[in-house]
């Protein structure tokens, strides 16, 4: 009875994956058409199948902490971790029906500003690249027999055209580039005949965001929509 249990839940488990895919191909649409990135706006799918339920949802970072850019200062970066550990509080940001008896199973929560929150210092890195380069790996004197002047300047100019194009290609992803907040709840409910509804708590924590436009597949059928700021019930 155990193994045939745990293929059940494995069976729902791939239909409620499969739901999520398919809806993820109508969020795709929508980015064909300028939906997918919108301050303001986000968009979020949502699966039950079998008290297997799993919401994912994708917004502008902007809506959530206020900038796109990499964050350069303690604040931003302190501001952007401390968003990442909030969203990981999945009870708070999607509210079931207490009759339900859900348990949340997992809290994926991704940003693409995460990669720089540690930061990078490119000083240290050419500062260390050019003392070693010079100082330990050749002879000053062997340098002055084989054209010191020469070789250093033109050893600096390509490492300063380097450093530049770095630098232009790293502002260039600041201005024009946009960034994310992603996120995917999974729960198991017990008593999933009790799920008539789910809360999206995310407006009242984020006021940049102004609409949440959903899509969603539950025993009850497929619907969509939009929640605004006071609504942010999906009655299914």
């Amino acid at each position: 009875m155990g193994s045939l249990k745990v293929n059940a839940l494995r069976n729902n488990t791939a239909k409620v994956r499969h739901l999520l895919a398919i809806l993820g191909v109508a969020v795709s649409a929508g980015a064909v058409a300028g939906e997918a990135h919108e301050h303001g706006k986000v968009a979020l799918t949502l699966a039950i199948e079998a008290g297997n339920v799993e919401v994912s949802w994708r917004s502008p970072a902007v809506n959530l902490v206020g900038f796109e850019h990499q964050p350069k200062t303690p604040e931003e970066k302190q501001k952007v971790e401390q968003t990442l550990l909030n969203l990981k509080q999945g009870y708070e940001q999607i509210v079931l029906p207490e009759s339900a008896l859900c348990l949340l199973k997992e809290a994926d929560i991704d940003t693409t500003l995460a990669a720089h929150t540690e930061g990078h210092d490119h000083d240290d890195h050419d500062h260390e690249e050019h003392d070693d380069h010079d100082h330990d790996d050749h002879d000053h004197e062997e340098h002055d027999d084989h054209g010191h002047d020469d070789h250093d300047h033109e050893k600096h100019d390509d490492h300063d055209d380097h450093d530049h194009e770095k630098h232009d290609d790293h502002e260039e992803h600041d201005h024009d580039g946009h960034a994310d907040f992603s996120a995917k709840y999974t729960f198991e409910c017990r008593h999933p005949e009790h799920l008539k509804q789910i809360e999206v708590n995310l407006m009242p924590s984020y006021p940049g965001i102004d609409e949440i436009r959903y899509q969603a597949i539950t025993p009850a059928g497929q619907t969509g929509g939009s929640l605004t700021q006071g609504n942010t019930v999906i009655v299914f």
